[in-house]
């Protein structure tokens, strides 16, 4: 398995939803990702095996929160989703890796994240890539923890 990584394109919008449904995710999001892309506030890429769309991750330039993503030196990891038939293959630390080289090429200097604190195999990935928690807080979906890593320490 060698996933193709390529830049999200509008035709994608269905396999997205798909993935967010598998994750457990509400879907009402996806909408709303294609014009913060055409705002210039997000970035998306899938990885396609045999043609299909099994992972995704985005870059979030701006948040509600500036700790978050400030639109500057600032931004969050977002939307890291990899399908169960693809699971365990590293594809998540894959993706997570190119999205930080995204960002360090965009000029970004620090990159946060939040997920559950229940989510201990992304806590566990993000820390083992020098993530490091910051605070704890609410997101429209519950309870988050979220953690930085300064970019000049991109592997």
């Amino acid at each position: 398995m060698t996933p193709e990584v390529r830049p999200a394109r509008p035709l994608d919008a269905a396999a997205l939803l798909a993935l967010r449904l598998e994750a457990g995710w509400g879907a009402d999001e996806v909408p709303d990702w294609y014009e913060a892309m055409r705002l210039g506030e997000r970035k998306m890429w899938v990885a396609e095996v045999d043609g299909k769309v099994v992972a995704m991750v985005a870059l979030d330039f701006v948040d509600d929160d500036p700790e978050v993503a400030d639109g500057k030196a600032t931004a969050a990891l977002a939307s890291l989703i990899v399908t169960a038939r693809v699971a365990r293959r590293g594809l998540g630390r894959r993706l997570s890796l190119f999205a930080e080289h995204q960002a360090l090429a965009r000029g970004v200097e620090v990159l946060t994240l939040n997920t559950r604190p229940s989510n201990a195999a992304a806590l566990a990935l993000y820390e083992d890539l020098g993530y490091r928690t910051f605070k704890r807080g609410p997101r429209s979906w519950g309870d988050a923890v979220f953690l930085r890593k300064r970019l000049e320490a991109v592997r």
